[in-house]
């Protein structure tokens, strides 16, 4: 039987640091000031004197515009970075090195406004700067230009992303060789781009290299492996490919087992990652086993991995296990619970049961009203 609707991906497709993926569980907020808050707090009014008495001291400058970043106060950090670089450029010139440092802080604090117009020029400057000074070819300047291609897709100038990666990996693969680590972030990085762009065919070599030189540099049991396996899936996936996706979820799946156990809630989503390649593989008792396992793991009901087990129970014709997860989603908080309910309504029909059918449908109708107005 073929479902009528397509199940939730749960990986988005991103290349998403696996540190990053490793959030820890939820943990009561502490009523206390953090320490650096504490810090910067008694560190602010101290500089300020200082500033008031030598308006022209760069270090006083740049440390207080640290102090004012750290407090999200980027109005008053982007004033004094101005001002310092405005003095270093009376001292050495428009060219000097010296203005990297601030300028890279300026860019910073230009994106964090919004101004990325203004954070482009900066960058720009700095290329120029180190091109001039330590040649076109130095290491450095592949964090210039990573950082220009990161600035390029918060903007989703995507074309304009991608020469800025291509020229770091370049720049990378030229002073560390094809195979550093240093190299696979930029991989991943360009292979974001792409992806964005729904470009899958350019993302896969990208992203098949980058887990490659992973598997070298780390380890094959190592969470930037994991993650590394999950982005280029999750491009397999996007590509209807999911007989190529599977095996790179179950290792991935096994890797996260490994190293957090098999109880943590990394390990959920990656169950919820396979069990849909299995899903869209019509393997349904292995995609059911994977949604209950991951269901069990979790705190709390997860809307999506119960959506997906009640089509995988739809799709067995088991209506009495179906019915009891749609009962379960149904009773969710959820953002927007119209369509869950129509989704029901077709179930219970196909069940023989038209008249608590109307009852969902109504209920939908009833939310989808209360939203328009």
């Amino acid at each position: 039987m073929t479902l009528r609707i397509v199940f939730t991906s749960f990986l988005a497709l991103s290349t998403t640091l696996a540190q990053e993926k490793m959030l820890p569980m939820n943990k009561p907020l502490s009523s206390q000031p953090n320490a650096w808050e504490v810090r910067y707090s008694e560190l602010q009014p101290r500089l300020e004197r200082q500033l008031a008495e030598t308006p022209d001291s760069l270090e006083t400058l740049d440390e207080l515009a640290r102090v004012y970043r750290a407090q999200g106060k980027y109005d008053k950090a982007l004033e004094l970075y101005q001002h310092a670089l405005q003095l270093r450029e009376t001292a050495g010139g428009r060219l000097a090195f010296e203005l990297v440092p601030t300028l890279e802080n300026l860019a910073r604090i230009h994106q964090l406004l919004k101004k990325f117009p203004e954070a482009e020029g900066a960058l720009a400057r700095v290329v120029g700067i180190r091109e001039a000074v330590q040649g076109p070819e130095h290491a450095d300047l592949a964090a210039t230009y990573s950082a220009l291609g990161r600035l390029m897709l918060v903007q989703h100038k995507f074309p304009a992303a991608e020469p800025m990666y291509i020229r770091a990996i370049q720049i990378l693969e030229k002073n560390f060789g094809p195979t550093d680590p240093k190299v696979a972030t930029a991989l991943d990085s360009l292979a974001t781009t792409y992806r964005d762009q729904t470009k899958f065919a350019e993302a896969e070599p990208l992203l098949r290299h980058a887990l490659i030189i992973r598997d070298i540099a780390v380890g094959p049991v190592h969470p930037e492996v994991a993650s590394a396996l999950d982005s280029l899936a999750s491009i397999y996936y996007a590509e209807k490919r999911y007989a190529d996706a599977v095996p790179l979820y179950e290792r991935s799946l096994q890797i996260w087992e490994q190293i957090v156990g098999p109880d943590h809630p990394v390990v959920a989503t990656s169950l919820d990652n396979l069990a849909v390649a299995y899903a869209m593989l019509q393997r349904y008792p292995d995609a059911e086993r994977l949604y209950q396992r991951a269901l069990a793991i979790r705190d709390a009901e997860d809307g999506n991995s119960l959506r997906n087990l009640a089509l995988v129970d739809e799709a067995q014709t088991k209506f009495k296990e179906g019915d009891a997860v749609y009962q379960r989603l149904i009773a969710l908080p959820l953002k927007d619970p119209v369509p869950p309910l129509r989704e029901y309504a077709d179930f219970l029909r196909k069940m023989g049961r038209p008249l608590e059918a109307g009852k969902m449908e109504k209920r939908a109708d009833g939310l989808k009203t209360s939203v328009a107005k």
